[in-house]
């Protein structure tokens, strides 16, 4: 399976990771690093996280950390579209 992000995932990462690295860098990399596991999860099994929004985007919860990853998985392909705080509401279309 394809893993995309858009920019906007990757903006929101780059953003939650600089903001945790300002106080507790080592804390920002356990973050990264949780992301990853999530992301490598959903990509073995794309429909283990519920559907969120719409027809077809799902969020997977991170372990430890409050953050979730948004995705769209269709035709071999993981569209990683949000990475965002669960005090945030869902992301928009």
């Amino acid at each position: 399976m394809t893993i995309r992000y858009t920019d906007t995932a990757l903006d929101e990462i780059g953003e939650i990771l600089s903001y945790i690295a300002r106080d507790n860098p080592r804390a920002a990399t356990e973050v990264a690093a949780a992301i990853e596991r999530a992301i490598d999860a959903v990509e073995r099994q794309p429909e283990s996280a519920p559907v969120v929004y719409g027809r077809d985007v799902r969020a997977k919860r991170l372990v430890r950390y409050p953050y979730r990853v948004f995705y769209i998985a269709r035709d071999g392909e993981l569209i990683v579209r949000n990475v965002r705080s669960t005090r945030r509401r869902l992301p928009t279309r």
